[in-house]
């Protein structure tokens, strides 16, 4: 082997170690563990014209309700939605197995629920939250 191509392998082993260290940093910073998902949330209003690919999923499946299967890194999430005391909400979930007393144990990867009421800010908070607002800022009513 020559001089050139002993630099050339000396350099591919070292951007090679940077890339392992990269990918290890990576890991380490991703706050999602392989049995879980983030649980997004959104608008009931939103799941008929959601934009899947704007959280990194895609449909697999859809019915006459809108997405069914969608798929998000390598995992399928189902579509669910109760009918019962907790109101109206639809959420795409999968199982990850089962806890100590056999129950499954799901994982959710968005919920589309109704917005609640937000309650105005007091007088008190406003005046500090606002304090420190330029003149230019817009005011979103």
């Amino acid at each position: 082997m020559n001089t050139e191509q002993q630099i050339l392998c000396e350099i591919l082993q070292r951007q090679t170690q940077a890339f392992e260290r990269l990918a290890m940093a990576v890991e380490r910073l991703s706050p999602i563990q392989p049995d879980s998902a983030p649980n997004y949330q959104f608008a009931l209003e939103k799941f008929i014209v959601f934009d899947w690919s704007s959280i990194g999923a895609e449909v697999e499946k859809s019915d006459n309700h809108g997405a069914a299967i969608v798929n998000w890194r390598g995992h399928q999430f189902i579509r669910r939605s109760p009918t019962n005391k907790f109101g109206e909400a639809i959420w795409f979930s999968r199982c990850i197995g089962k806890d100590d007393s056999g129950e499954n144990q799901y994982a959710r990867l968005c919920t589309f629920k109704q917005s609640r009421k937000v309650d105005p800010l007091p007088d008190k908070v406003q005046q500090i939250a606002y304090s420190n607002r330029q003149p230019s800022s817009k005011i979103i009513q």
